[in-house]
């Protein structure tokens, strides 16, 4: 009978209403989780045969389809955060299987790893000097990343000399410490570091020895180069410098100064004092050391640096992990892998924003970010859900809509069923 067909068909549209509101309301619940993909109800109409004149029996929830459209990026400031702008989908190990995902707020676990909340670790390539991946997809953990130290090969000088200041008569005399102070002018000490990343403090002394002129000693500790420890080493370099009568310099051009600090390799430390004014160019001489008319302010700055621990990470847009470390060095250490799919739609939702390979979804194709058609990536920051809120209300009004016109069939065939019983009476 039509009239009880009719009950059918609104019982179907009932039913299919409240799963897709069901989907309506996820995604309003999600719409604060972070690189959540909203989802849309696709519906089917049902037909008692196939061709033309076919009743139809109402509908159903034929299927729900994710949209992977582009979320939002929001900066963070947070070093561990990253968001993918474009295709892709980070890849993350759960045992030997591999996973993937677009929320990027991994965290540090106590092993150094890179990890999901849930401790899924982040899966990248390690890298060579030149930040080209190496090998095959391994788990980012920083455990262990130290910057090796860098010996100092330079050292630069600057400020000025007193001209006012009195010669000291008999010069240097670099007996003791105590006798290398008494007769200096004029002292400034610079921090240098082997190959052992060991600091060592060089003490340069400045004696006047004439007018325009005066004398360095490089002193060190002989405890430091083999020697007994709070004496005063030979020194390391003994130069004569010379001054214009404008105050700039005029001598000498950049000194190497060779030493060996105990236990550590040879090295040398070229020493420059700033650009000679040998002509008459108005302002050359004056970018290094000068001898004006007030006081002495000398400050030499080294190159080289000793061994670091890790301190911060930075992501590029194409997907390098740097380390920074304490010391001020900065390394490459590993480069994101990126995961793409010829139909991301078959994916296999698993829950805390992860997908499962599948049939439907093609196999992973898997490359650093912004190559092989891949996004780029965001470091400190994460994407935020895709979910149009105002779409959702939309939907979410005509989905109550269609619940009620259904119902409304539902009463409506009643009324006509009340009205056939009735006749007989």
């Amino acid at each position: 009978m039509a009239i009880l067909g009719a009950l059918s068909i609104a019982r179907s549209g009932l039913i299919a209403t409240g799963e897709a509101l069901s989907v309506t309301g996820n995604n309003i619940a999600n719409v604060n989780t972070i690189a959540f993909k909203g989802s849309r109800s696709e519906f089917a109409d049902l037909l008692a045969g196939v061709g033309t004149g076919s009743v139809g029996l109402g509908t159903r929830l034929q299927g729900v389809s994710a949209s992977f459209a582009q979320g939002g990026i929001e900066s963070t400031g947070r070093s561990t955060d990253i968001a993918i702008q474009g295709n892709g989908f980070f890849v993350v190990r759960d045992g030997d299987a591999q996973l993937y995902t677009r929320k990027g707020n991994f965290t540090l676990n106590p092993e150094g790893s890179l990890t999901t909340q849930d401790g899924l670790p982040l899966q990248g390539f390690a890298v060579d000097a030149n930040g080209q991946p190496v090998g095959p997809l391994t788990d980012i953990t920083f455990d262990g990343a130290t910057s090796q130290p860098s010996p100092t090969t330079e050292v630069n000088l600057e400020n000025n000399l007193d001209a006012t200041a009195t010669a000291i008569v008999g010069g240097f005399v670099g007996t003791d410490f105590e006798t290398a102070y008494a007769s200096s002018n004029s002292t400034t000490t610079v921090k240098v570091f082997d190959s052992l990343g060991v600091s060592h403090d060089l003490t340069l002394f400045f004696t006047k020895t004439a007018d325009n002129t005066w004398e360095l000693n490089i002193g060190v500790d002989a405890g430091e180069v083999g020697g007994t420890a709070g004496e005063l080493a030979p020194p390391l370099l003994t130069q004569t410098i010379q001054f214009n009568p404008d105050g700039s310099l005029s001598d000498p051009v950049p000194t190497d100064v060779a030493v060996t600090f105990t236990g550590a390799d040879a090295q040398t430390i070229s020493f420059n004092f700033g650009t000679p004014n040998t002509g008459p160019t108005a302002g050359e001489g004056l970018d290094g050391l000068t001898q004006f008319g007030s006081a002495s302010s000398v400050k030499a700055s080294g190159n080289g640096y000793g061994a670091g621990q890790l301190e911060a990470i930075a992501v590029s847009a194409n997907g390098i992990i740097t380390g920074v470390f304490d010391n001020g060095a900065t390394r490459a250490l590993y480069r994101l892998g990126l995961a793409d799919f010829a139909a991301p739609d078959g994916l296999i939702e698993l829950g805390s924003g992860l997908y499962g390979e599948s049939l439907a979804s093609g196999a992973a194709t898997v490359a650093p970010p912004a190559s092989g058609g891949m996004g780029s990536v965001v470091g400190a920051s994460i994407e935020r859900s895709n979910v149009d809120l105002a779409q959702e209300f939309v939907d979410l009004i005509s989905l109550q809509r269609s619940f009620q016109a259904n119902a409304r069939v539902i009463t409506t065939s009643d009324g006509l069923l009340n009205d056939l019983i009735n006749i007989v009476r």
